[in-house]
């Protein structure tokens, strides 16, 4: 998910594989998930949640382009933790911005088959935290059975994978791109971090009901349309 890799760029030691596992549950650890959402600037926070609430109103309609942006915010996340080991080199980051984003649209199917892995990465991971309980040592396996499931059914329902990989990753950012602009309140940021802590569900359930609403909601835009896309 491009939301996880570009609060996980925000941490020192993101080279490190096992702080990349971590991050992808991060729903159902509300206390470091705060910490992290706090440092994320509030432009940024900004443009996520914009991205986001496109992705879930027009996920398939607007698919080509929406994958091209996720590809460069992908590829700017992955740039700044490469630049971790070049010197925080700016020009690290947007030359892999830039790259993702070019061969993205050639490489649709692949590119979606990616994202639809990806987040079925942070769905698996995050339902494997809940039922298992965050402490839990084999997070990797729900975010390993994700990634594969959907990454695969994403050649053969291409149209559903796009419509269910745009509404989770759009439900997602939307939620956490908000959360991540109300702390930058100072006149609430206090309440909003104690409700969420008291409350360790409420995350994953406000991505999981706006992933459910625009799922639906596209589901019902395309359904009986000639609007199916070969890529």
């Amino acid at each position: 998910m491009p939301t996880s890799l570009l609060i996980l760029a925000q941490n020192d030691a993101a080279n490190d594989t096992e702080d990349v596992i971590r991050q992808v549950d991060l729903l159902s650890r509300p206390d470091e998930l705060l910490n992290q959402l706090v440092e994320l600037p509030a432009i940024a926070g900004v443009l996520v949640m914009i991205v986001g609430l496109i992705c879930v109103l027009r996920g398939y309609q607007w698919h080509r382009w929406i994958v091209i942006v996720l590809a460069l915010m992908l590829g700017l996340a992955v740039g700044r933790i490469m630049s971790h080991e070049m010197g925080r080199s700016t020009v690290v980051a947007v030359a892999m911005g830039l790259l993702f984003a070019a061969i993205a649209s050639p490489l649709l199917r692949f590119t979606v088959a990616v994202f639809a892995g990806l987040s079925g990465a942070f769905l698996g991971a995050n339902v494997w935290a809940i039922v298992q309980g965050p402490d839990s040592a084999n997070g990797w396996a729900g975010a390993a059975m994700g990634f594969i499931l959907l990454a695969l059914s994403s050649f053969l329902l291409f149209r559903l994978s796009i419509i269910l990989f745009t509404a989770l990753g759009g439900g997602a950012m939307l939620v956490l791109g908000g959360i991540a602009c109300l702390l930058h309140v100072d006149s609430i940021q206090q309440s909003v971090s104690d409700h969420l802590a008291q409350h360790q569900l409420i995350v994953p359930l406000l991505v999981g009901v706006t992933t459910v609403a625009g799922f639906v909601l596209q589901e019902n835009r395309t359904r009986g349309g000639s609007t199916e896309d070969a890529g």
